[in-house]
Parts: C-alpha cells; sequence; structure tokens
C-alpha cells in the first residue's frame, strides 16, 4: 500500500513583521534623542547618552550579539553636521570630533609655516592630546617673560585655530628653560622664569579670547624636561612655552572639573557661542595687514552689489543658436533661427554669464 503523502508545512508570511518591528523601535528610539538634544544642555545630554548606553549594553535586544552602543566612541560622532548638536556639545561628548579638530588645526599651522605666516612653532599628537610646542626665542627676550606685539601676534593666529575648535577643554601652558643659570632680582632661578613665561601666555589667551580661565593651568619645569633632540640640558633649544589641549579622556580623569563651561545652561551656552564668534572676528580683523584689509572689505562691497536683484539688459534675454555647427548646412532640413528666451530670475546686474 503506497504510504501517506504527508501535508505540505504551511509558510509563514509574515515573519518580516519581527525584523520589521524591531527596525521601527529603533527609528522611533533615534528620532527620540535627536529630539531630546535640541531640548537639553550638554550635562543632561551626558546623563542621557551615560542611561542609554547602559541600558542598550543589556543584551536582551539582540541575544549573543555585541551590545548596541558599545565602545568608547559617542552616540553622535557622525552627526557633526547635524543642526540639531550645537558645536559645544559635539566637543565634550565626541572624540571623533576632538580628533577630527586636532588633525585641523595642525593641518592649519603647517599651512601657515609654509606661506611664511607663522615661525617657531611645531605641532605633534601625544597620548594627553595636542602639544603646541613655542621656540622660546620667538615669544620672549633672553631672561625676561613679558610678550612683545610680534609674540602677541604670533599667539593670536594660533589662539584663533584653538577657539574656533575649543573652548571647554582644558589647555596646560608650560614653560621650559636651558640649564644655564639665571640670577636676578625678578627671577632669582630658572624655577620662577619657567613659570612667570607660562603665566605671561595664560594671561594673554584668557584676556584676549575670553577664554574660562579655569581650563588653563600654569607649570614652570625650569630645565627638568629637556627635550629629546637636544645634545644636552644646556642646549637653548630646550627654552621653550608648550600650549597642551588635552583630550577629555584625559581632562576627566586627571583635572578638576569644577567651574568647567559644560555646567553652563543651554542659554549661557549660547552666550559663549555669539561671544567666541565676535572675538575671532576682532582678532581676525586685528591681524590682517592694511592692504588685507582693504581687500577685504572691497569683496564685501562687490558680493553685497551681487546681491542686487536689479536685473541688466544683457542678462534680461538668453540667446540660443540651435544651427548645426557643420558648414554645409542640410538643405533638408529647414532654417532655424535664434531664438530667445525670456529669463525671470534675479541675476545680479554686474554679471554676464556669457550666454
Amino acid at each position: 500500500m503506497a504510504r501517506k503523502k504527508p501535508p505540505e508545512e504551511h509558510e509563514n508570511l509574515e515573519r518580516w513583521l519581527v525584523s520589521y518591528g524591531d527596525f521601527i523601535t529603533l527609528l522611533f528610539a533615534t528620532f527620540v534623542v535627536l529630539y531630546a538634544l535640541a531640548q537639553v544642555d550638554a550635562t543632561d545630554f551626558a546623563k542621557l547618552e551615560e542611561s542609554l548606553k547602559n541600558a542598550f549594553s543589556q543584551g536582551a535586544l539582540f541575544d549573543g550579539q555585541p551590545a548596541l552602543m558599545d565602545g568608547s566612541e559617542s552616540l553622535f560622532d557622525q552627526q557633526q553636521a547635524n543642526s540639531f548638536i550645537p558645536s559645544l556639545m559635539l566637543e565634550y561628548i565626541s572624540p571623533k570630533y576632538e580628533q577630527d579638530s586636532f588633525n585641523e588645526i595642525e593641518e592649519s599651522i603647517k599651512e601657515l609655516k609654509d606661506v611664511g605666516e607663522l615661525e617657531g612653532i611645531s605641532s605633534k599628537m601625544t597620548d594627553k592630546g595636542l602639544l603646541l610646542t613655542f621656540d622660546d626665542k620667538y615669544l620672549f627676550a633672553p631672561g625676561a617673560a613679558t610678550l612683545d606685539t610680534k609674540a602677541q601676534r604670533m599667539l593670536d593666529k594660533v589662539g584663533v585655530l584653538i577657539c574656533k575648535k575649543f573652548v571647554l577643554h582644558a589647555m596646560r601652558v608650560e614653560g621650559h628653560t636651558d640649564s644655564q643659570p639665571i640670577h636676578s632680582d625678578k627671577y632669582p632661578s630658572n624655577w620662577e622664569l619657567s613659570g612667570a613665561r607660562a603665566s605671561s601666555v595664560v594671561r594673554y589667551m584668557i584676556s584676549r579670547f575670553q577664554f574660562n580661565p579655569s581650563l588653563f593651568s600654569a607649570i614652570g619645569y625650569a630645565d627638568t624636561r629637556p627635550l629629546d633632540t637636544a645634545s644636552s640640558p644646556k642646549d637653548p633649544a630646550n627654552r621653550r612655552v608648550e600650549i597642551l589641549i588635552l583630550k577629555n579622556s584625559y581632562k576627566n580623569k586627571y583635572e578638576s572639573t569644577k567651574g568647567s563651561a559644560v555646567q553652563l545652561s543651554k542659554s549661557q551656552q549660547e552666550a559663549i557661542q555669539k561671544l567666541r564668534q565676535q572675538v575671532i572676528e576682532k582678532v581676525e580683523e586685528d591681524s590682517i595687514s592694511p592692504a588685507a584689509r582693504k581687500l577685504l572689505n572691497d569683496n564685501k562691497q562687490k558680493i553685497a552689489k551681487q546681491k542686487s536683484e536689479k536685473l541688466s539688459e544683457k542678462n534680461m534675454e538668453l540667446y540660443i543658436n540651435i544651427d548645426k555647427e557643420n558648414p554645409q548646412k542640410n538643405t533638408d532640413m529647414p532654417e532655424v533661427k535664434k531664438q530667445v528666451i525670456k529669463l525671470n530670475s534675479s541675476i545680479p546686474e554686474d554679471e554676464d554669464f556669457g550666454l
């Protein structure tokens, strides 16, 4: 007797609903967090991010899969261009923004050196952060700790690069000397001299760029930290001032964060952003030569003129000649006359597009 054919198994056509439900849930959570970013300040957001990390790291959502938010990178590292995230918040929470900013500062310093705008400065990344090293002879006279006009202009160029990227990062300013002894009424030893030079730089940066004073520390090392490339402790190359822009991870672990701007409200952070923009514009304007300033003003006037909505007569019509390029015209085709298309747009009267 023939064996009875087993019934066909019913195919579940609704399995996609499980994946679809998970996707909708995650999409909803994403938009909720994005909306929250526009409503909270940096301190509240840091708490939110930490709570989300703890929630998603339990492994309950996807058993056997890595936690959704595992890793040291911030949740919104990829949202740098998103208008919902203020740059202050990015600076505080995003390691990617931090690293990209370090790279941009290094690149800008290299470009300024290549065109002769900066001398006697070098930069390099360290485990603690970005280290900017100033050759002592470009900042201070021998045995002195007073910044002259040339040194101030040099700090202006570097300070603008820092201010554009960081206003929450802690910065150490370190003074170094060689081992040649110094004896004066004002500076009995290299300890006092190195500390005074570091303090002069800190004082100038705070007063010039309106940085939060709690972000800075001034340290004098005298001759106890010679360069690895120096021939001896007496090598003049050891005379230098260094600005170390600390990574957030290092600052949060070893530095005091009391009084930081990140503890301010959203309105106070917006005021900091506005002040930063004003300071940068003023310093950049003071730093350029009269000739460059005149060129800048001329460009501004030209841009303003180009925004005029008045149309010139030559731009009122667009002429299109669609005759064949072949000089031997095809007699079978009717002659095509030049056509005129009226434009309904706001082309500046000083623009001729050659159409």
